[in-house]
């Protein structure tokens, strides 16, 4: 019966038991470590514990371990973006960060030590503790990961308005120093971020290494407070706006005519609107270039 109010309990706080609910529930010492020494109910961090009929899952070993740590750590890296919702792959073992060392670490964990754990960079999100995306980026970055697998997760947290490249740049530039693991990786990325995916970070890379001016990313248009579009990239300046049509894919009739809708309300406004598909960007990348020299020279003259 006691055992039931326990797998009750549990299920009620996602699978875990803490100490504290033992107690609470008026199951006696001796019972409950005789349930432990049966194997009944097995340690999942120091202090939580699961029943030894319930699959773990990443989720469980996440709140097992904030639940442990409590303000002495918070979520680390890719595992940290991983419960933001930023594109990443789950992890197989989940990484905190402790400002102090910390014995008995469970061995589904990694845990790694700062000298202090900033305020600024921890947020609070379904109830864990965790760095901020921009930290987040940051330290995954030191643990080497995959070009491709950073630059998803930069250009996702992006989108999701989690960070601001900007932002992560400066920051990059404080704690980025010479030496440090992942800095030159981290540094190659930034310079085409800011677009909202593969495509758009292609064309950013374009105009870089075409010498052209680096236009403003997601650009949104206002009249009478409404928003009338949302554009892809406007180079500062000029009325010269650039969409990519690839990351949106636009094929119904409604898509197509809403798409219209909005290239009229621009132009209307004075704004030159030009449009390249993926195969532009990938595959005729000398057509892109020259079309927004030309457009570019137009708009200064």
């Amino acid at each position: 019966m006691r055992d039931a109010r326990l797998i009750a309990r549990s299920i009620q706080q996602n699978g875990l038991l803490h100490r504290s609910d033992v107690s609470d529930l008026g199951v006696t010492d001796s019972l409950w470590y005789r349930l432990v020494g049966d194997g009944v109910w097995v340690p999942l961090a120091p202090g939580v514990f699961h029943h030894a009929a319930t699959i773990v899952t990443t989720e469980m070993q996440v709140r097992a371990g904030a639940s442990w740590l409590g303000h002495r750590g918070r979520l680390f890296g890719d595992s940290s973006l991983w419960w933001l919702g930023v594109d990443v792959d789950e992890p197989a073992r989940v990484s905190f960060q402790t400002n102090r060392e910390a014995r008995h670490i469970p061995p589904w964990m990694d845990l790694h030590t700062t000298g202090t754990l900033v305020s600024a960079d921890t947020i609070v999100h379904r109830g864990v503790r965790c760095s901020s995306a921009v930290r987040s980026v940051l330290d995954w970055a030191t643990c080497m990961p995959s070009a491709r697998a950073l630059e998803r997760a930069i250009d996702d947290a992006h989108r999701r308005r989690l960070l601001a490249i900007p932002r992560l740049t400066k920051r990059f530039r404080e704690t980025g120093g010479r030496g440090r693991p992942g800095t030159t990786l981290l540094r190659e990325l930034l310079l085409d971020s800011g677009g909202e995916s593969h495509l758009e970070r292609r064309f950013l890379r374009l105009m870089r290494e075409s010498r052209l001016p680096r236009p403003d990313c997601q650009v949104i248009h206002r009249r009478d407070r409404r928003t009338v579009a949302r554009v892809d990239f406007q180079f500062p300046g000029t009325r010269l706006v650039v969409e990519v049509s690839g990351r949106r894919g636009h094929s119904s009739d409604a898509e197509r005519a809403a798409d219209a809708r909005r290239r009229n309300s621009l132009q209307e406004r004075g704004f030159e609107v030009i449009e390249f598909t993926t195969a532009h960007v990938m595959d005729d990348p000398g057509y892109v270039i020259t079309t927004v020299r030309t457009q570019l020279a137009r708009s200064s003259s």
